[in-house]
């Protein structure tokens, strides 16, 4: 009966061991795990970050793309008026006067608001000796009247 207590002691002690190392083993799986877990969060966040930075870049592009396009579009359609206005207002000698002479004032013509102002140097909108804001034809006017920009015309 002795033996039989010492053999059950022995094999609830082995038991016991096994058991502990059992535990042991799945608690290293598990840290193990748990720091897998971990870093794949980690790199989930990193990844949702680069996207996010990603997504936000691509949409400035798209919207510098337009934007850019918009400007374009906006300054050839001025460019036309003006020629426009030009040729209403006894006209250019030719289109190579023209062009130089849209070189010298195309910073002083803007589109603001869908509205074609007159800018002085300072961007501040230009007036009329009336005190009304100029407009286009007031200001091919003044071109006619400007020694320098006199020549451009025909009369």
């Amino acid at each position: 009966m002795q033996s039989e207590k010492n053999q059950d002691r022995l094999d609830y002690k082995t038991l016991l061991a096994n058991a502990k190392q059992a535990l042991k083993v799945e608690y290293q799986k598990s840290a193990a795990l748990s720091s897998q877990l971990k870093a794949i969060k980690t790199q989930l966040e990193q990844v949702m970050a680069e996207n996010k930075t990603l997504k936000e870049s691509a949409y400035e592009d798209v919207v510098k793309h337009f934007e850019a396009r918009t400007q374009a579009a906006e300054a050839l359609a001025l460019k036309t008026e003006v020629r426009q206005k030009f040729l209403e207002a006894n006209g250019c000698k030719d289109d190579e006067s023209f062009d130089a002479l849209w070189d010298i004032i195309k910073n002083k013509i803007q589109i603001q608001d869908n509205e074609v102002r007159i800018v002085a140097q300072n961007g501040t909108p230009k007036f009329t000796l009336t005190g009304s804001m100029m407009t286009l034809r007031d200001f091919i006017q003044s071109l006619k009247q400007d020694p320098i920009s006199r020549k451009f015309f025909l009369s």
